[in-house]
């Protein structure tokens, strides 16, 4: 492979933005990727940039898939992509036994169940790295670039909203923020000391999929994203404060 997806997200920083097809098909393939690994019975634990190996096979004409683009829009050009997960060091049995280790995965990509000092998770913690992987792919910039475990919840919170309120519906019905944890918040007080600051005003609502209800396969959230032609469902693909701690494929 010829470098990591962190690599190709730096050589494109400041240029134009990626292709709403080359997301959707670095997306596709890190979900195939996910889908492998969790059906094989394990969680991969590891989730970044860095461990998602690319290597460009040539240039692509992807249709253009903005929610403002005329239907006969032209089509956007750009290179074509062989992506794999790897650095498997970390993985762990999805039936294996907890406790687990609390460190796991760099801080920015961390769920928040590990930055509240559980040991009891599972593969719900590969999902939320793959939304915040996807937004940077789309931003180019980190979605939440803590400098320290606390400050990583607050960039949270600042996004997703306090998990102990809830914020509503969107025009489409959906629900805004991440959702209400009532686990999480006992987390916090219990292993931290810590008590959840209500947030004014979200930065952006991202769909909210609790893990109580959240697919069973990955392969699921695939083919949900694939049929719209917005890019901001992308990104929201597992963003959300979680409900039930561990989950079996």
């Amino acid at each position: 492979m010829e470098g990591h997806l962190y690599q190709l997200i730096k050589s494109r920083h400041g240029r134009r933005p990626f292709a709403g097809g080359l997301v959707a098909s670095i997306f596709r393939q890190i979900v195939q990727g996910l889908h492998h690994i969790h059906a094989s019975g394990y969680f991969h634990r590891d989730m970044k940039p860095e461990n998602i190996l690319v290597t460009t096979t040539g240039h692509h004409a992807y249709p253009n898939l903005s929610p403002i683009a005329p239907p006969d829009a032209s089509p956007e050009e750009d290179v074509k992509v062989l992506i794999k997960l790897a650095d498997f060091g970390l993985t762990r049995e999805t039936g294996s036994r907890p406790p687990y280790t609390e460190y796991v995965s760099a801080r920015w990509y961390r769920a928040p169940e590990v930055l509240l000092r559980s040991r009891d998770y599972s593969n719900p913690i590969d999902m939320w790295a793959l939304g915040a992987i996807m937004a940077e792919v789309v931003n180019f910039e980190p979605l939440f670039p803590g400098k320290h475990e606390a400050n990583q919840l607050f960039l949270i919170t600042r996004v997703l909203g306090d998990p102990c309120e809830t914020y509503g519906y969107d025009d489409l019905g959906k629900p805004l923020g991440g959702g209400r944890w009532d686990g999480g918040v006992q987390m916090a007080r219990d292993n931290l000391g810590f008590t959840f600051q209500r947030v004014g005003q979200l930065i952006f609502s991202l769909v909210s999929l609790s893990y109580s209800k959240f697919p069973r396969s990955c392969r699921k959230i695939s083919r949900r994203f694939f049929v719209l032609r917005s890019i901001r469902g992308l990104s929201n693909a597992s963003l959300t404060y979680s409900s039930t701690i561990r989950r079996r494929v």
